[in-house]
């Protein structure tokens, strides 16, 4: 009789536990396929759709949602879209708290753009400090910027070339074009205009002439043919991307202005050296 009892129990409790098992299953793919709905609602300009998958997954405390609603709430524009700045940085800061990094990084922007939230470089490089600490190369290029230019903390030129090289060593672009100022105005480590050449063409390389060309007119289309009675969230997706793009044009025009000021034998030195970064660069 005892081992009927059991035998019932545990047919029971395997049941139950099936039960459970699939329907924290469904949960999972149902939570899946609503961050997905999100993320391609966004991509396909749904702004006000996108605002409603991300909320069922944010409220749940997925970082990812909030990171996604929070840009949403601020960076969308045109159409009858009503931003919400004060939602907005709610949602960052609690993606932020959970260790998000990329949440991390758009707080520290949000802190320097001051247009969410008063600027506050102090409180910005706490967070570009977070995502530092995890080897993050935005984040090392978001301090090496405030120690460069003395902002939220005291100017310390020496320490901001020690973050843009460890971060141009890794590939980072905007770092790439960083170093080629530092060794340009000769800001923490000594005028060099041989290497603020080399490392300028390293980051202005890494898109070309006609790549970036058909990027800028792309650009102007999308603007011109844009419906401004239609809500705009795309592009909230391509910051970072827009990022590298601006240092990559930068660091080409820069490029043009050094050619005027040296000689031929330092280029043809710049460009032995370029490759000899590029080397160095791919063995990472």
């Amino acid at each position: 009789m005892q081992e009927k009892l059991v035998t019932i129990l545990t047919m029971k409790y395997n049941k139950l536990y099936t039960s459970i098992f699939f329907l924290l299953l469904i949960e999972n793919v149902f939570a899946q396929s609503i961050s997905s709905d999100c993320l391609a609602l966004i991509k396909d300009n749904q702004c006000q759709e996108a605002v409603l998958a991300c909320s069922l997954l944010a409220e749940e405390g997925d970082p990812k949602s909030q990171t996604l609603l929070s840009l949403l709430l601020s960076g969308t524009s045109d159409g009858d879209f009503r931003r919400n700045y004060k939602q907005s940085f709610n949602w960052i800061s609690q993606a932020a708290d959970q260790g998000y990094t990329k949440a991390e990084l758009a707080l520290a922007e949000m802190y320097m753009n001051g247009e969410v939230i008063p600027m506050n470089a102090k409180k910005a490089k706490v967070w570009y400090e977070k995502a530092a600490a995890k080897e993050n190369m935005d984040g090392i290029n978001g301090l090496a910027r405030l120690y460069r230019y003395g902002t939220g903390v005291r100017k310390d030129y020496e320490k901001a070339f020690s973050l843009y090289e460890k971060a141009a060593l890794k590939n980072h672009v905007r770092s790439q074009a960083g170093m080629g100022l530092s060794y340009r105005d000769a800001k923490g480590v000594k005028k060099n205009l041989v290497k603020s050449y080399a490392w300028l063409s390293v980051a202005a390389n890494s898109i070309s002439d006609k790549e970036l060309k058909q990027l800028r007119d792309t650009y102007e289309e999308e603007r011109e043919a844009r419906d401004r009675t239609i809500s705009q969230c795309s592009y909230i997706l391509e910051f970072e991307n827009f990022q590298d793009i601006m240092a990559v044009s930068y660091s080409k025009k820069m490029l043009l202005d050094l050619k005027q000021r040296m000689s031929r034998k330092q280029i043809n030195k710049a460009n032995k050296l370029v490759l000899e970064l590029n080397q160095q660069l791919s063995n990472q």
